[in-house]
C-alpha cells in the first residue's frame, strides 16, 4: 500500500484501540442539576460522530468503491462488451497489486470526514427546527409532514455538503482511473495545469447534488421508515434498538438508495473523470444513452451495492456507537426527537 494509506490506517487502528478501552455509559436524562445541550452542541456532536463513522468505514470498503469506479469511467463504444466487475478488480491488480484497490483513499478518508460530519451536523439542526416548528403548528403527529420535514433537512444538508465533497472526489476517482501515481502527484499537477477550477470541473458540484440529494432523501427515509415500522416496535419506553437491528435497517436503506440513484453516478463519474469530454450533464446523458444504451447507466451497480449495503449497515452502527461515547443528549422540549436518525414510532 502507500504510504498515506498506511498512515491512515494506523491513526484509524489507533482510534479504535482507545475508543475500545473507553467505558460506555447511556446519556442521563436531563435534571434541574444538570444543563441540558444546546441544539448547536447537539448538532456539532452529530457531525463529529458521522465524520469518525464515515472515515472507519470508507477504509474497510474501498476496494469496491474502485472497482466501480473503473467501471463506470470504461465506455463500451462500437457493440464492445462493458466493463464486468471481475474484469476491473484483474486490471486493477494488474495495474498495481493489491494496493491498487485502495487508490485515493487516502484523499477520500480526510475528505469524507469533515464532509460527513457537515452534512450530519446540518441536517440534524435543520431537522430539529422543522420538528419544533410542527409541534407549534399541531402537525408533529402527521406522517406527511414528518416525511417532508427529513426530506428536506436531507436535501440542505446535502446542498451544504456538496461543494466540499466534489474536490476530493475529483481527485480520488483520477486516482482510482490510473490518472495520476499518487495523491500528490494529483493534486499538484491539477494544480499546475488547471488552478483550483480542475477541483471544480464544468457541471461538477451539480452533477455531485444531483446524485447526493436524491441518494440522501431516499436513503434516510427508507432508514427512518424501517426503524419506525420494524426495529422500534415492541420496545419498551426508552429502550435502545438492538445494534443488529441498526445494522439491518441501514443496510436495507442504502441498497434502495443506490439502485435509484446510480444513473446520477454513472454521469457524475463521468463528468468528474473527464470533464473535456462533456459540455455538462445533460450532454453526458445523452451520449451515455446513444452510445451505449441505457443499460450503461446501470454500470457500477454491483459494486456500488456491495460497497453501500454494507456501508449504510456499519456506518449507522458506528453511528450510534460513537452518539453514546459523545454523549448526545435529547434537546429538552423536544419530545419527539429521540435520535437523530431514528423516528418515534406514531403507532
Amino acid at each position: 500500500m502507500r504510504p498515506t494509506t498506511i498512515l491512515i490506517l494506523a491513526i484509524l487502528l489507533s482510534c479504535c484501540a482507545t475508543l475500545g478501552d473507553c467505558r460506555l455509559e447511556p446519556s442521563l436524562p436531563s435534571s434541574p442539576s444538570r444543563r441540558p445541550q444546546s441544539k448547536m452542541v447537539a448538532s456539532l456532536k452529530n457531525g463529529l460522530a458521522s465524520g469518525l463513522s464515515a472515515g472507519c468505514v470508507k477504509l474497510v470498503l474501498a476496494p469496491f468503491d474502485t472497482v466501480k469506479t473503473l467501471q463506470q469511467h470504461s465506455r463500451s463504444l462500437d457493440g464492445e462488451k462493458a466493463l464486468t466487475l471481475g474484469a476491473a478488480a484483474r486490471e486493477l491488480l494488474k495495474r498495481g497489486g493489491v494496493g491498487e484497490l485502495y487508490s485515493g483513499v487516502a484523499v477520500t478518508v480526510l475528505g469524507s470526514m469533515p464532509s460527513v460530519g457537515l452534512y450530519f451536523g446540518v441536517y440534524h439542526f435543520c431537522k430539529k427546527k422543522g420538528a419544533e416548528y410542527l409541534e407549534r403548528n399541531d402537525a408533529a403527529s402527521a406522517p406527511l409532514a414528518k416525511t417532508a420535514n427529513i426530506a428536506l433537512a436531507a436535501a440542505i444538508g446535502n446542498t451544504v455538503a456538496s461543494f466540499t465533497r466534489v474536490p476530493y472526489e475529483v481527485v480520488k476517482q483520477k486516482l482510482q482511473t490510473g490518472q495520476y501515481p499518487s495523491t500528490l502527484s494529483a493534486i499538484t499537477s491539477m494544480y499546475a495545469a488547471e488552478g483550483f477550477q480542475a477541483f471544480f470541473p464544468k457541471g461538477g458540484v451539480a452533477v455531485q447534488m444531483i446524485r447526493d440529494i436524491p441518494y440522501a432523501v431516499y436513503t434516510l427515509m427508507a432508514y427512518e421508515w424501517f426503524q419506525a415500522n420494524w426495529a422500534q416496535q415492541g420496545n419498551g419506553r426508552g429502550q435502545e434498538v438492538p445494534r443488529w437491528k441498526n445494522m439491518v435497517c441501514g443496510a436495507a436503506a442504502g441498497g434502495i438508495g443506490s439502485l435509484f440513484t446510480n444513473p446520477m453516478d454513472v454521469v457524475k463519474t463521468r463528468i468528474q473523470t473527464n470533464p473535456s469530454q462533456f459540455m455538462g450533464i445533460m450532454h453526458c446523458a445523452r451520449a451515455t444513452l446513444q452510445d451505449e444504451g441505457a443499460a450503461a447507466f446501470m454500470k457500477g451497480s454491483v459494486p456500488r451495492l456491495m460497497h453501500k449495503v454494507p456501508a449504510n449497515g456499519l456506518f449507522f452502527v458506528c453511528y450510534e456507537f460513537f452518539r453514546l461515547l459523545l454523549r448526545v443528549e435529547p434537546v429538552a422540549g423536544l419530545e419527539s426527537e429521540k435520535k437523530s436518525l431514528k423516528i418515534k414510532s406514531t403507532s
